[in-house]
């Protein structure tokens, strides 16, 4: 594990593809920061009713060489008393005090998910998508809105870029892509049937697939290339998959910022002659 990592975003990640004993040790670490980074294996063991071994090798499935690893990793992390803004929504609370806790949500996922993100798998998605032949994004749900959004930000500037998002279109476009093809798949969960199954046809025909998730160890994780996860954070009225799209725009736009910087150029050229033709259809 990278010295930028935080353990405890990367639990809350793995989460969903924990085993039971796995998810009880989770549960401590996260609602216990500040007690266990004083404790020792056999005493977490005692407390939580597991083995020291289980201990050890959770430890080694989050990249550490051991608990002491671990310890240090969730010391360096602990979030001090004034950072800690993520105050649920209450019922009673105003406009102005929902906003800003909403506001807060989406700041800390960005910020988590800064500190997640794998530098190398960035490098390849921008690699991949610039030298792609044809870029399709992928999407169900909420999802789709961020793989429309992404076609039309992509097409703008030039860039072979196509768009499905019905479940049954989706599958007959993943059909006809080849070796020269990149198919984004977008899943907050990484479990989405349809998504996956387009991709996994995809995959089949050669494509190079890039998933953008908010889980490692997922079904979509594994079965992508190029693995891109997002980090989210959950209040009782702001479910994680409401606050995933924030992080996922985010990302996206940065792998759009990028490819738009390497082929300036040409990129500028398209631009200008886009912002010509959008400001015929505005008033002065």
């Amino acid at each position: 594990m990278s010295e930028g990592k935080d353990c405890l975003i990367e639990i809350r990640s793995l989460y969903p593809s924990f085993y039971d004993v796995e998810r009880k040790i989770a549960d401590f670490i996260t609602k216990q920061q500040e007690v266990i980074v004083h404790m020792t294996v056999a005493q977490i063991s005692k407390e939580i009713g597991v083995a020291d071994s289980s201990i050890v090798r959770f430890c080694q499935k989050l990249g550490f060489n051991g608990f002491t690893q671990l310890k240090i990793n969730v010391a360096k992390n602990l979030k001090q008393p004034d950072e800690l803004l993520l105050e649920d929504i209450d019922q009673n609370d105003s406009a102005y005090e929902v906003t800003a806790k909403v506001f807060s949500s989406s700041i800390q996922a960005l910020t988590d998910t800064i500190k997640m993100l794998d530098r190398d798998e960035l490098d390849k998605a921008v690699e991949a998508l610039l030298s792609a032949g044809r870029i399709e994004f992928y999407g169900v749900g909420t999802s789709a809105t961020i793989a429309m959004d992404m076609y039309y930000r992509f097409m703008r500037i030039g860039m072979p870029a196509y768009v499905a998002v019905d479940p049954h279109i989706s599958k007959v476009s993943a059909s006809m892509l080849d070796d020269r093809c990149v198919a984004v798949g977008i899943s907050h969960t990484g479990r989405t049937k349809d998504t996956i199954r387009t991709l996994q046809i995809a995959k089949s025909k050669g494509a190079k697939i890039i998933c953008i998730t908010s889980y490692s160890g997922s079904p979509i994780f594994e079965l992508s290339d190029i693995k891109l996860v997002t980090s989210t954070v959950e209040t009782r009225f702001m479910k994680e998959a409401v606050l995933s799209r924030i992080a996922q725009i985010a990302l996206l736009d940065s792998l759009y910022t990028c490819i738009a910087l390497r082929k300036y150029e040409f990129v500028s050229e398209k631009i200008n002659d886009m912002t010509e033709l959008l400001n015929e259809m505005r008033y002065e």
